[in-house]
Formats: structure tokens, sequence, C-alpha cells
């Protein structure tokens, strides 16, 4: 597929290096973030009071409060008993699959430990015993819940997934799992990247839902620099759990993101911010929705901001009617490429129309 350059910061349009202005509909700005004059005026706020940079490990003698400050905001809004700030998504991903095992081990004597991993499960979720599995999902959900239930007691097991397909969108039941035997010692690792400032009540992700099942101990990883627009990641889960993971060598060794955008995330947490414009994202996706006479076209999720087809020829038809949308492979240069089309609170009726448009000719 052929790249484009530019030098504008995408938002409603792109303008590119190559072939002059497009409607932009890629990216995972979901909430417009990138545009957002609140968050703006909140980051310049926080660079006047926190400053440009803290070059330092989080464990080390002197401490920058708004760190913690903010962690406890995001458990609030989340709904976990703690949370821990990380550098990035793919490193909350990372540094709590290179602890989990001697995270579960801290609580019982195991014979082994188990993983199961979702169908596409992001990179940010690959650790031991890491094995590609393919089929839908929900067939592998209702496998990993056979095969626990019928595994012996002394074996913990570990459960590996996205919380919403990506790069193809497919919804996922956490349901299932309700039928998990009580007496399993099972821990679900889940990527809430695509979800986190989208679904939930307060666009405060699955965290919750699927921690009420009470069948698992849940450990939420994401990505804060999709929804929520702040360059860093969140691990989410039981406060015994985040003091292993926070006294660890890996959080421990890592460096923090800028004080001034975690300054503009307690501050939006604080004022809703992001519940308001996941309100106005709803509304864009339900006004398109409407106007499309066939979603054949798509793969796409009721309510979610994004819509597949598989291949290019989408996005060559998009392209030629002067609309960007997204086509590459991914998570591997070898995965077949997929065209993707997300909206964003950016977006307006005008913008709107126009994909409906083109799309209902197809």
């Amino acid at each position: 597929m052929k790249t484009f350059h530019t030098n504008q910061l995408p938002g409603r349009t792109v303008l590119t290096r190559e072939e002059g202005k497009y409607l932009w509909f890629s990216g995972t700005d979901y909430l417009g973030m990138g545009h957002n004059e609140t968050f703006r005026s909140f980051l310049i706020e926080g660079f006047d009071k926190q400053g440009l940079h803290f070059g330092s490990s989080r464990n080390n003698t002197l401490r920058l409060a708004i760190y913690d400050e903010t962690e406890l905001e995001l458990a609030e809004w989340i709904g976990s008993e703690a949370a821990l700030l990380t550098s990035s998504g793919m490193w909350a991903g990372q540094c709590v699959m290179k602890i989990i095992e001697s995270i579960i081990h801290t609580s019982a004597a195991y014979q082994r430990i188990q993983y199961h991993y979702a169908p596409k499960a992001h990179p940010a979720l690959w650790g031991n015993e890491h094995a590609f599995t393919s089929g839908l999902w929900s067939e592998w959900a209702n496998g990993v819940v056979r095969k626990i239930n019928e595994a012996p007691e002394n074996i913990a097991h570990i459960i590996c997934t996205d919380a919403i397909g990506s790069p193809v969108i497919e919804a996922f039941d956490f349901s299932i799992f309700a039928n998990l035997s009580d007496k399993r010692n099972v821990w679900i690792v889940l990527d809430e990247s695509h979800t986190l400032g989208i679904n939930g009540a307060s666009a405060n992700g699955l965290y919750q839902s699927i921690a009420m099942l009470e069948k698992m101990h849940v450990v939420m990883v994401s990505s804060l620099n999709k929804a929520l627009g702040i360059p860093g990641g969140v691990i989410a889960c039981d406060a015994q759990t985040a003091e292993l993971i926070r006294h660890s060598a890996w959080f421990a060794g890592a460096s923090p993101s800028a004080p001034a955008y975690i300054y503009a995330l307690k501050t939006l947490l604080e004022t809703n911010h992001y519940q308001k414009q996941s309100a106005l994202l709803a509304e864009n996706v339900a006004y398109f929705s409407k106007l499309l006479k066939s979603s054949d076209i798509f793969q796409s999720v009721a309510g979610h901001p994004v819509f597949c087809s598989e291949g290019s020829a989408l996005f060559e038809t998009l392209l030629s009617n002067g609309i960007m949308a997204s086509c590459f492979s991914y998570p591997s240069a070898n995965d077949a490429p997929v065209t993707r089309i997300a909206i964003s609170t950016l977006h307006q009726k005008e913008d709107l129309n126009r994909l409906a448009e083109v799309c209902n000719k197809l």
C-alpha cells in the first residue's frame, strides 16, 4: 500500500504532502483529544505547575505526588482497588507479563501455570508460552472454560485477551467466563486499549463488569494514548497485586510519563471530561450508522467507532472519493491488510454524510 506523509496533525481532515487534502477517518484519537481545547488548557497548566520532564524512577527517594494522586483518580474511575501509571500501554502489558507468574505464586504454591492466549491477542500480552490461536473468540473462550474446569485444582491459569477485537473489530462476550468453577485459580490479563474511554457507563471500560463475575483475578492494562490522548499506559488491579508490581524491578526501572500530561489526565478525570466526550462520540457513531443503507460491507460492533473491511478495496474506493481511512498489515508485516474506518468526536455531520454517501454506493 502507498504511504502518505503530512506535516500537520490530522483532525477532521488531513493535508498530505503528496496529494492534498482528504477527510480523515483513521487513527485511534476517538475522543478527539488531539485537538481538544479543554485538554490543551489543562496541559498548559500542567507544564506550568509540574514542569516538562521528571527524570527518575517512580520508586526513587523523592517522589512527585501528581503520579500517586492521578493513580487514585484512575482507580476510582475504572472501578479497581488500585491503578499504576506506566510510560506506555505496551509496557503496561509487558510489565505485567514479566512478573505475573511470581505474583500468582505469592498467593499459593501451584504445580504449574497454564496460559490461554486469545485469538489475535495484542503483542502487549505476549509472554511465557505464547502461542498463536485462530478461530472465533467465543469458541476459544468456551474451550478455555472447559479446559480450566477439567484441569486439576493445583494448576493456576492465566487468560490473556483484548477487550474487543482489533484491528478487525469483534465484540467479545465475557459472561462466558461466569461458567468457570469457583474452585479454580484463574487470572485474566485484559487489554482495554480500544475500550477505555469508550465503553462502560462512565466511559471507564470493562474492568468492573468482568470483576463482578467473581470468577477471576482481573488485571487490566491499557494504552492511555488512544481515546484519552495521554502518552502513557495504566495497569488496574487489586491493591495487593499493584503493590507487587510497584516494587518489581520492571516497574522501578522504567521512566514515567511527562508529569504535565499526568496533571492534565487527573484534571480531565476530575471534571468528567472523558465521559462528556464519549457521549459526543456515541452521537456521531449512531448518526453514521443510521445513514448506512447496509452494514454488510463492514465488520463492526454496535456503538463502537470502528468499521473494518478485510483487504484494500474499500480503502482505494474511499481514497478516490477524497476520504482517507487506513490500510496496512498489523501487527506484523505478514498479516493481511485491513481497511479501518474510525469515527471521532471531531467529525461533523457533513463529514459523516459524505462518508455514508460513498459507502452506500458500494
